[in-house]
């Protein structure tokens, strides 16, 4: 039976930075500060803001992080019915495709709903780990969290700092990309904070790697590395494009020495292989 995933491996020094409720327009400024220390990232989109930033949302996808499902608004679904959950998060992460060519593997349900219902707060009873099971039959797997920044609630940046330096080998950090309202600056302390916590993380000896990779069942790639799930027709000097924005024999030939031990012929990958990609 599927489970909701809290952490990864903790036997090796990598940690997934994700960041849910997205895509805003500060998502680019995101975007900068991750690129600024080549970190990647997995990002919890929900489908309308897809529909409305779609630039964003290629953008994100083509600088190599992971865009993920948290369905299609802020409705808790375990007060749903199963075709409607089924529904939401079907058409989520076709909403997703459409807009970058990837079928999500993750999901995080909306209000970052854990799999024990409480009923001690009054609200209906649910079968457990209900919505997990339903979203793994859509080939999605249930993301939760390890060390949570509470940065939606701005409680400032230096607060975010202390808060993410908790990080450990395996910790899945959750992390918001929402604009400010009002006094509450929500996403622009959030970034500010990580500007100042990746470099001192860094120097901790830990990497920062996307959820597939942090997950990956097929062997750890480097830490100058990240990992690719082969999508239908990929080729190689295609995924070479991708990462490199170079499909030349010479990029191509960099993936294929990386996973030698998977590809015996370059010219033949298939759909789901998950790919070490030099950086």
């Amino acid at each position: 039976m599927p489970k909701p995933i809290y952490s990864g491996d903790q036997t090796y020094a990598s940690i997934a930075l994700t960041f849910d409720d997205g895509p805003h327009d500060i998502t680019s400024k995101l975007l900068d500060v991750l690129r600024k220390h080549n970190v990647k990232a997995t990002f919890f989109c929900i489908a309308p803001r897809v529909k409305e930033l779609p630039q964003i949302v290629k953008q994100t996808y083509n600088e190599g992080h992971i865009i993920a499902n948290h369905s299609d608004g802020n409705q808790s679904l375990r007060t749903l019915d199963d075709n409607t959950v089924l529904n939401k998060l079907r058409n989520t992460n076709e909403i997703i495709k459409q807009v970058t060519g990837y079928t999500p593997q993750y999901f995080r349900p909306p209000l970052g709903e854990p799999p024990n219902w409480d009923t001690d707060k009054g609200n209906a009873p649910d079968r457990p780990q209900r919505v997990t099971n339903l979203a793994a039959t859509l080939g999605l797997t249930h993301i939760h969290w390890s060390i949570d920044t509470n940065d939606w609630r701005s409680p400032g940046v230096e607060s975010i700092v202390t808060t993410l330096l908790y990080a450990k080998k395996g910790s899945i950090i959750l992390c918001h990309d929402l604009p400010g309202e009002e006094n509450q600056p929500k996403g622009e302390h959030t970034i500010k904070a990580l500007d100042i916590a990746i470099p001192q993380l860094k120097q901790r000896g830990l990497s920062f790697v996307t959820i597939e990779e942090l997950l990956s069942t097929t062997g750890k790639c480097p830490p100058d590395s990240q990992v690719y799930v082969v999508q239908p027709d990929d080729y190689l000097s295609k995924i070479a494009e991708k990462f490199y924005g170079d499909g030349s024999e010479q990029s191509w030939r960099r993936i294929y020495k990386a996973n030698k031990d998977l590809i015996s012929d370059p010219t033949q990958i298939e759909v789901g292989w998950k790919l070490c990609i030099p950086q």
